[in-house]
């Protein structure tokens, strides 16, 4: 019993190194300038946008020289998947369901 404890403990990180066309990536949360307390009807649902901003955190070789780690992506939200392994979950999408690239203007 003692063995499995030291075991967890250990566990390492793992890293997903995607293939076929995926890029391993992580939702960007936005901050909605204009938040604000406001009193919702129970049955309120609120429309969520069909696309979502992410971060590139790793991709294939094959990839590598358009894919950037740490370039932020406009995609398809729906088309997200989330893979749970070990307690650890990774999200993925198809570099066809890459809407654009965001860039600061300089």
């Amino acid at each position: 019993m003692k063995h499995r404890a030291l075991a967890a403990q250990k566990r390492e990180q793992m890293i997903l190194t995607p293939v076929n066309n995926y890029l391993a990536v992580r939702t960007v949360e936005t901050i909605d300038p204009e938040d604000s307390t406001i009193l919702l009807p129970r049955d309120y649902r609120a429309v969520e946008s069909p696309f979502a901003v992410v971060e590139v955190v790793n991709c294939s070789g094959e990839s590598g020289t358009l894919w950037g780690t740490g370039l932020r992506l406009v995609v398809e939200a729906h088309m997200l998947r989330d893979i749970q392994h070990n307690g650890e979950t990774f999200t993925v999408i198809k570099e066809n369901h890459v809407i654009g690239i965001l860039s600061e203007t300089s």
